[in-house]
């Protein structure tokens, strides 16, 4: 099973930034994320994660997924190497899209 760690908010010492993950309904949010879970598996082990800029450690996994609307919080690493989501398919709950992205994408990464 090949690891893919979603960083779905950013934050800086535990305080979540305003960005596209704060901005989203929680409610649905966590329905969407368990949604998505279930339809990468059992090829995807997804984690989905708050990632803390004041410490910038690189998540370890095959492949780090990151809300395209927050690559100014990143470090330089991710946004290289990862793969954005796009905020449309974040908003209109589209998880067929994003699995078709991050297959694609790991045709030419893995």
């Amino acid at each position: 099973m090949k690891s893919v760690v979603w960083i779905y908010t950013v934050n800086t010492d535990g305080v979540v930034i305003r960005s596209s993950g704060s901005g989203m309904m929680w409610i649905s949010s966590k329905k969407f994320q368990d949604k998505l879970k279930k339809e990468l598996l059992p090829e995807w082990n997804l984690s989905i994660i708050s990632y803390d800029i004041a410490k910038n450690d690189i998540p370890d996994a095959d492949i780090i997924m990151y809300n395209e609307m927050d690559m100014a919080y990143l470090d330089e690493k991710i946004k290289n190497t990862g793969l954005p989501v796009s905020y449309i398919d974040l908003q209109t709950k589209n998880a067929d899209s994003i699995k078709k992205k991050l297959e694609k994408f790991a045709e030419n990464k893995i």
